[in-house]
């Protein structure tokens, strides 16, 4: 993407800034990337080594003092330095994301024994939320949220006690909320929308580790079914082949699991608004999704090939109709 479809996407109110900071980063030289290995490198030693020494106990006996600490160091050094192209600026960054990282976990560790299971969840999730706005790191952020989301959806499904029904209008939940971020271009939270779609993928694995059967047709599917309906008979608004279109959506939705239809319609939205990385994360989603789907038939080979051959069938007759 170059600079002048970034300025488009940016309200109008805020584009001098952004074509300043663009024209910066421009002017600023590159490291090569054998270079800024070497520093991660060098950065990752010296905060295993001082994570390390910190750990006796002559100086702590616990581990949230350490966790502050390095939070603090790690906090100060990413907003003391900056990547102006030096090679000192971006060790220290490096430094400092690994230390405040490290402190992270050494503050999570600790409300991992002070909590237990009961309310890990909860400390987690404060965690998450305390850290977002502190640090940048898309990483940091998406670290902390994907381990929110799981220990939050985990304690929701308790180990496979709510029905199928519930775990996909979770799952759907998720993705809806992630879609919203997408669409409205909310780009200092893409971690955290990243993060939703891993909450959806942990969702359909706890239920698929639970029951260990694919229920088609059940009260999810037939909520997608009606929402991607519905969405094609909006877009395809002027086609020949309308209902053609709206038939094969709601029975694709209606016939495949519903992480399989979640990551299509993600992927279809990472295609529309041309980022790569969802899209891509998609598609690999997509093929787990049937994977999963197609060892947890509880029917015979002939059938689960059928499963998967005619939606496929109907997704090429479609696309030759509306090609002609």
């Amino acid at each position: 993407m170059n600079s002048e479809r970034i300025l488009q996407q940016v309200q109008a109110s805020l584009r001098p800034q952004a074509k300043a900071f663009l024209q910066e980063r421009q002017q600023t030289p590159e490291l090569s990337l054998l270079l800024r290995a070497l520093l991660f490198v060098g950065a990752l030693c010296g905060a295993v080594l001082l994570i390390s020494a910190s750990s006796l106990h002559i100086f702590f006996t616990h581990s949230w003092p350490r966790g502050v600490i390095f939070l603090v160091a790690g906090w100060i050094l990413l907003h003391r330095w900056r990547d102006d192209g030096s090679g000192r600026g971006l060790f220290l960054r490096q430094l400092g994301g690994l230390l405040a990282l490290g402190g992270q976990i050494l503050i999570g560790l600790e409300l991992e024994s002070w909590l237990r299971y009961k309310y890990l969840w909860l400390g987690i999730t404060v965690l998450a939320g305390v850290s977002y706005p502190l640090f940048r790191s898309s990483f940091n952020r998406f670290f902390w949220c994907a381990l929110a989301v799981s220990l939050c959806c985990y304690k929701l499904i308790d180990g496979g006690d709510l029905g199928v029904t519930a775990c996909g209008l979770i799952g759907l939940g998720l993705f809806a909320a992630a879609a919203g971020i997408f669409i409205k271009r909310l780009f200092s939270f893409y971690p955290l929308a990243y993060a939703l779609l891993w909450g959806c993928a942990w969702v359909g694995g706890l239920e698929a580790a639970a029951h260990w059967q694919i229920h088609t047709l059940n009260g999810v599917n037939m909520v997608l079914a009606v929402l991607v309906g519905g969405y094609l008979y909006k877009a395809l608004c002027g086609k020949k082949q309308r209902w053609l279109g709206v038939a094969v959506g709601a029975v694709c939705a209606l016939v495949l699991n519903w992480p399989s239809v979640l990551a299509l319609a993600a992927m279809y939205l990472g295609y529309r608004l041309r980022e790569n990385v969802l899209e891509w994360v998609c598609i690999a989603g997509l093929a787990g999704g049937l994977v999963v789907f197609y060892f947890s038939l509880d029917i015979s080979l002939t059938y689960k090939s059928l499963f998967l051959i005619g939606p496929g069938l109907l997704m090429l007759w479609a696309r030759s109709a509306y090609a002609k």
